[in-house]
Formats: C-alpha cells, structure tokens, sequence
C-alpha cells in the first residue's frame, strides 16, 4: 500500500516549477506578495508555536518568484526548507507533492480522509488544474462516475459502498466520509455541466453487469430508490447524448469483464489524466494519486487497453427498461 509522501530536508532542485506553480496559484486565488506573507505568517505561527518559524516575507517571496524568469538573477531563493512548504502548501490550499513536485522515486500519495479531511482540497485542485490541461480523461470505474449521477443516487450510492464505518459502529465518522465525497461529486458535477466548451474527452469503462445491477436494484443498489436509479440513467443518457460534453461511456461485457476484472479488484475506480496524473480509491474509501509520469502512464497503457474489450454505450434506454 502507497505511503504518504515526505520532504526532508532543504528543496534544492526544481525551484523554477515551484516558482511558476507558485505564481499560478497566486493567481488564481487573488493574492499578491503581501498578501501571502502575512497569511504565511499568521499560518507559521499556528504550525510551529514553540519556534524555527519559517519567515515568509514578501522579500523572500520575491526571491523565489525571481524563478519565473529563464535569467533568475543572483538574489533568487537557492533553497526553499522543509518548513516553507508546509506552511506554502497550506496557506495555497494546495497538496505539498503539487507545488513541489514528486520525484521519480517518490511514493504514491495516499490519502485518508477521515484521518486528514483537509486534503479534500486538494484532490479537488489537482483535478481541476489537470483536467484543466488535458486532451482525455480515461476512467475505469465499477459505478457511474459521480460526475455522471445525479446528486440523490449520488448520496444513496456513497451511503451503501462505504459500509466499514458501520461494521465498526463509526456512524459519525460515517457520515463524515459520505459528505466528504458528496462533495467532491458535486464539484466535479458542476464542472462537466459547465458550459464553457470542452477542450478534453471524457471515457468511462464500466462492466455491463454493474450497469445492469444498478437498472435492476442489485447487490449494492438493492437499498436504493427505484425512482433514484431511473432517475439517474435518464440523466445518464442526456449527459451522453450531447457531444459539447465530450463523454463517451463504453461498456464491457461478461466474458471480456472476467478477464480483465482482476486488475481493478482493489479499486472501485481509477482514473487518469493524460499522463499527467492518475488517482484512484480503494473500497475503504481511501484514496491515492500520482504525478509522477512512470505511475500515470502505467495506467494510463492499462486503462488504452480497455478500449479492444469494449463498445461504445449507445443504448442507454435498454437500461432503463430493466428498472423494477
């Protein structure tokens, strides 16, 4: 099982991306050098209350911006500490493997959200920001994508797949673990329905049998409404019937499913962006990403593969009609 990535350390290497990761972030959420630091102080002192307290000053900020600049100049930051991007990577919103890169080496990240419920920002930056810049988003998943469901199947689903809280009587945490990635859901919802045009294609691989589990009230769905389910393929089948969403849903039948199924056998989905970075979540509802290109494109081959054992969905309708 992947291990959260570490810093240890000064970060020597890499600072013009930092810089320019640095600057982009700034940009988007409307702050200038100033502003940073004296939100990188208030931060500092909250982080490291018995001292060593980084000193992010607007100087220092400079100095590491200076970066942006093919001919950086000799005043530029030469080393950025461990603790600078702590406290960075906190005051940005943003994941510390994001802004700092991850190494070739570097573990996967893997996140538990009940564990560390802020990283839920993250996940959502790191979508958005490679969504953002991708030509195909390739997912294989044993449901609908969150972004395909509409937002009550969504609730319901989350409620029946994650049943280890209920086995240890943890129904806060529970609870917790549903909204988490109700809204998750309900940002990536947002942002395939936003009408700005589409620049990337969206492929989805399910099992034909899940999809028909789902229209039947099956296994996992069995608890859910049926006027949920029918609901949610009508839904599913505007979504794929507009091209200016750029989705396609491929199917995969049984004999092709048994073949392949075991390489997705501890995940309920898997999802990458270009070769860019791939996520996925385990059944427990913990999750794990990746930028670094040798984990991407690994999946990246694996999830390309699937399109020889798959069709093109265009019949959502006969799903529909198997609804009970």
């Amino acid at each position: 099982m992947p291990k959260p990535s570490r810093f240890s350390g000064d970060l020597k290497s890499g600072i013009p991306q930092v810089a320019r990761r640095l600057r982009k972030r700034m940009n988007e959420l409307g702050l200038n050098q100033t502003e940073l630091a004296a939100r990188c102080d208030r931060v500092a002192q909250d982080m490291f209350p018995d001292g060593e307290q980084p000193q992010i000053s607007r100087e220092r900020i400079a100095r590491i911006l200076m970066h942006c600049k093919a001919c950086p100049g000799k005043s530029a930051a030469r080393v950025i500490s461990h603790q600078e991007a702590r406290v960075l990577s906190v005051v940005l919103q943003v994941s510390p493997e994001w802004l700092f890169g991850q190494e070739e080496a570097r573990d996967l990240v893997l996140w538990d959200p009940l564990v560390d419920p802020k990283r839920a920002k993250h996940i959502l930056h790191l979508i958005t920001e490679h969504e953002d810049k991708a030509s195909e988003i390739l997912v294989w998943a044993e449901s609908l994508m969150c972004s395909l469901q509409t937002p009550d199947f969504m609730h319901e689903h989350h409620e029946a797949i994650f049943t280890t809280p209920d086995v240890l009587g943890a129904h806060d945490e529970k609870r917790k673990l549903v909204q988490m990635y109700d809204n998750l859901g309900n940002d990536q919802r947002k942002r395939l329905l936003d009408p700005k045009p589409k620049h990337r294609k969206l492929v989805q691989f399910i099992f034909e049998s899940d999809l028909e589990k789902l229209a039947r009230g099956k296994a996992k769905y069995a608890g859910m409404r049926t006027q949920v389910r029918k609901a949610c393929l009508e839904n599913l089948d505007r979504i794929v019937s507009e091209p200016s969403l750029g989705v396609e849903l491929r199917t995969i039948n049984d004999e092709d499913a048994a073949r392949v199924s075991g390489v997705f056998r501890d995940y309920d989905w898997v999802g990458v962006f270009d070769s860019s970075l791939v996520l996925w979540r385990y059944h427990s509802g913990r999750s794990a990403w990746s930028e670094t290109p040798a984990h991407a494109n690994k999946w990246r081959r694996t999830l390309s593969d699937l399109r020889v054992v798959s069709s093109p969905e265009r019949d959502i309708l006969r799903f529909i009609r198997m609804i009970t």
